[in-house]
């Protein structure tokens, strides 16, 4: 399970209570900093750069696929950042169309606590490693 205390996380939804519940949730694991927001045009500090996304994936998926491609290109973040995509609809085509997409994993709506905590720490372990020569742990 994810231990680290320097994590950073963006959420992105268009609905303030899902955000919120996420960000409260993700607090848990003691992440240093969940940035939350109802689009990527809020975002506003570049600097950041977070060790996992946790989108909304709607119904007409368009605009988040064209985010995905720029995260995945290096256009904007490190394009190894995990992301999870949160979905009101399960169709297989939904996954499938998440996964062509390089989405890294989907949850359902309504969010499961434990399956939040669950998949999100499963992220944040896959994008960290210890590096024996400094005893410590460090994002690749």
């Amino acid at each position: 399970m994810y231990e680290g205390s320097a994590g950073r996380v963006l959420v992105l939804d268009s609905n303030a209570h899902i955000r919120r519940m996420i960000a409260t949730l993700l607090y848990g694991l003691g992440l240093e900093e969940v940035a939350q927001m109802r689009s990527l045009s809020e975002l506003t500090n570049t600097a950041f750069q977070p060790h996992l996304i946790i989108m909304e994936w709607p119904t007409d998926p368009t605009e988040v696929v064209l985010l995905v491609h720029r995260i995945r290109s290096g256009d904007l973040f490190d394009p190894k950042t995990p992301i999870l995509a949160v979905s009101a609809l399960m169709h297989h085509s939904v996954l499938e169309h998440a996964w062509q997409s390089r989405v890294d994993d989907v949850i359902a709506k309504p969010i499961s606590a434990i399956e939040l905590i669950t998949r999100s720490a499963a992220l944040l372990d896959e994008r960290w490693t210890w590096k024996p020569s400094t005893g410590s742990m460090a994002a690749q």
